[in-house]
């Protein structure tokens, strides 16, 4: 990380350090809805107003303190809500710490602004729960939500027909990552770390895990330099040695297209939204992919779209309104796709125009029929934002309304928050645009919310399925395989314009051979929300 000397402040204002970075204007976003940390849903940058000069020296790691409650104060959605202290420090060192380190001392700051932001029972606490402040990269690289750390492995604890014993299902894969590049799959399970071949986790008759070894062990290899991990595909052993590395996102998981009495259904799995375009203007290979499945879509006429977004976790809203404008139908072209709101102070001075409304342009033939969207827990932020659009015109009437719908919500079952019963999405309707200080900080504020073409906004606690009942994301199948429940599920209504009774639906998992008994025991390791961004 690059430092930054601490330089005596003078009374002459040409002698005052300097507390931000000056970037080229990018419009972030959302919706993620990481967050991620577990924050995150829109960023944009911005060329920033310096905070006061403060009348006595105070040192860098107050600076930044200080710094945070003046841009937070200014871009936080919920700015009425937190105190006005005047002098900063009157605030900033009620919660400063001296024997704390600068990112501690300024997350600390952040946290008692949030605490102030009006009370929300579905959390339990602050209605901010988004905003967040991060130590800033050596050129901003920690800016760039089209990279990744890591393995790429998400795992879950799951056992079949109620045995005794669970096993660890890899139950996502991110493209690009070291493990997608050797081959390894959803549903491949972990039979082997390194030397050790005893992975089985004990269960109790309620389900309780009663040792968590082999869970530890699979954790602390994805955190290590390298590992052989053994996996079991289909009766196959097959090993692989991985090295942690950090790669280039592909968020194309799968794509096809179904024949099914006569009915052609479309099918692609989008793990977050990538950049579409360069910082010269060019397609990106997501774009590319991106169009080459609806290319395929359209010569093929297909009727009915099914978006799996189970992992999705948020990314760029550009490539959100992409997408969008692919997937709305002929009744939504040209028409409002959201808008956002913001405090006063957002919309003024070098602001203006940054909130702009934004409006679908469609950019394919396709008017489907229906859409069907595959949810999960931590479906967030730029996933929301497209499914919130689009159901303002393919919903026009409520989701309740059976008669007028043609968007279809399907949940998993972890989907089902606590005290609820019906799956629902993340709830992130907030977008942030980052502020760096000092180049030693970026604070994100939660700054803007979005509201679609029928005013719905504050999905604090997820947008609901429109189907009531949770499905199990059963990951034994790989991503649209036609055997997995929750794809088998909009099939199922694609053909018969209604969801299977429950005897329907064991019969026919039972006839495909997706019927296999999967429960999941424990996600243990859940994809995070992240920030999304947005440029105008």
């Amino acid at each position: 990380m690059k430092t930054i000397p601490l330089r005596t402040l003078q009374a002459d204002r040409k002698q005052l350090i300097p507390l931000t970075r000056v970037r080229p204007f990018a419009f972030y976003l959302l919706l993620l809805i990481y967050g991620f940390f577990f924050a995150s849903s829109c960023k944009k940058e911005v060329a920033p107003t310096a905070p006061p000069e403060p009348t006595v020296p105070r040192t860098t790691e107050q600076l930044v303190s200080d710094s945070i409650y003046f841009y937070f104060k200014q871009q936080s959605y919920w700015t009425s809500s937190v105190e006005n202290a005047n002098p900063i420090s009157a605030f900033t060192d009620r919660f400063f710490a001296t024997n704390a380190d600068l990112i501690t001392n300024a997350r600390s700051i952040l946290n008692a602004m949030k605490a102030q932001t009006p009370f929300h029972a579905g959390y339990n606490g602050p209605l901010d729960r988004f905003s967040f402040v991060e130590e800033t990269s050596a050129g901003g690289t920690n800016l760039r939500a089209d990279r990744s750390d890591g393995y790429g492995i998400f795992e879950t604890l799951a056992r079949v027909d109620a045995a005794p014993v669970a096993h660890i299902y890899i139950s996502f894969v991110e493209g690009g990552s070291p493990a997608a590049r050797v081959g390894i799959q959803r549903g491949d399970k972990i039979v082997g770390i390194n030397e050790n071949r005893n992975l089985e986790v004990p269960l109790s008759n309620d389900g309780t895990i009663l040792s968590r070894t082999a869970i530890n062990l699979v954790a602390e290899a994805l955190e290590s330099p390298s590992f052989t991990i053994v996996v079991e595909r289909a009766g196959v052993i097959i090993s692989h040695e991985l090295q942690y590395g950090n790669y280039e996102i592909d968020p194309l998981v799968a794509d096809t297209i179904y024949t099914l009495q006569g009915r052609k259904i479309g099918y692609f799995a989008l793990s977050s939204f990538e950049q579409t375009r360069t910082s010269s203007g060019t397609g990106t290979p997501f774009r590319a992919k991106l169009d080459g499945i609806f290319s395929r879509f359209n010569s093929e006429q297909v009727q009915d779209i099914i978006v799996d977004f189970r992992y999705n976790v948020g990314g760029y809203v550009h490539a959100a309104e992409y997408l969008a404008n692919h997937l709305i139908n002929t009744e939504g072209d040209r028409q409002l796709m959201y808008k956002s709101d913001t405090n006063p102070a957002l919309r003024q001075g070098r602001y203006a125009r940054e909130f702009d409304d934004v409006n679908f342009v469609k950019s394919t033939t396709l008017n489907p029929r229906k859409l069907y969207f595959l949810i999960g827990n931590n479906t967030a932020s730029a996933s929301e934002l497209v499914i919130s659009a689009l159901q303002a015109y393919y919903n026009p009437n409520g989701n309740q309304d059976a008669g007028s719908r043609r968007m279809e919500i399907i949940g998993s079952q972890q989907a089902v928050k606590p005290g609820t019963s019906t799956p629902s999405t993340y709830g992130k309707p907030m977008g942030f645009f980052p502020e760096t200080i000092m180049n030693r900080v970026d604070l994100w504020a939660a700054s803007f919310k979005i509201i679609n073409a029928r005013g719905y906004t504050d999905y604090w606690d997820g947008i609901p399925a429109t189907y009531p009942t949770p499905i199990q994301d059963n990951i034994l199948y790989n991503f649209g395989d036609p055997r997995e429940s929750m794809t088998f599920t909009a099939l199922f209504h694609s053909l018969n314009n209604a969801y299977p009774a429950t005897t329907q639906a064991r019969a026919a998992r039972n006839t495909t051979g997706n019927s296999n008994g999967i429960e999941i025991v424990k996600e243990l390791h859940p994809r995070a929300p992240r920030e999304l961004k947005k440029y105008k």
